[in-house]
């Protein structure tokens, strides 16, 4: 008997609205740079234009990419197949063995941007192969982890230590 277990990153519905405040921002800024006089103001206006253009076109693409939706597959036999989707798409997947697994526990993201400095309440869930010390980051896409709910963690890490224990 297979189990099966569907999980989503943490994805904020904001994105949307984000992208384009910020480009309406940008233009407004933009058009009340070019009919000022003053080169101090012009400088800060050209700055702050720049800065929307910039956090519209991020915010763009995180709402073009959407959000990545992870399917859990384990067999009687101890296998988990891991696939990754964005809307429906097939973008990777990964096989791991649960026998080789020794622990799994909840941890906070690791510390790559100023992103994770702001949002501390994401998750992941990381692993312990037997015979090694080190800690593997679980669910990373193209070197990119993962972030989840602290709900979801926990269903991830129930999902795989029932059948570390049994």
């Amino acid at each position: 008997m297979t189990r099966k277990l569907t999980i989503d990153e943490k994805y904020s519905q904001h994105w949307p609205v984000i992208c384009g405040v910020s480009l309406i921002l940008a233009v407004i800024l933009f058009l009340s740079y070019q009919t000022t006089s003053n080169v101090l103001l012009e400088g800060y206006l050209r700055l702050a234009s720049f800065g929307f253009l910039a956090l519209s076109i991020l915010s763009y693409f995180k709402v073009r990419d959407g959000k990545v939706v992870v399917d859990f597959e384990m067999d009687d036999e101890g296998a988990l197949k891991i696939n990754y989707s964005i809307r429906e798409n097939y973008i990777h997947s990964e096989e791991w063995t649960v026998s080789e697994i020794a622990e799994a526990k909840i941890d906070e993201l690791p510390n790559r941007s100023v992103y994770n400095d702001i949002m501390k309440k994401d998750r992941c869930v990381r692993l312990r192969r037997k015979k090694e010390t080190d800690w593997i980051y679980f669910n990373k896409v193209y070197g990119r982890v993962i972030p989840l709910t602290q709900q979801n963690a926990e269903k991830i890490k129930r999902f795989i230590s029932e059948k570390i224990k049994s």
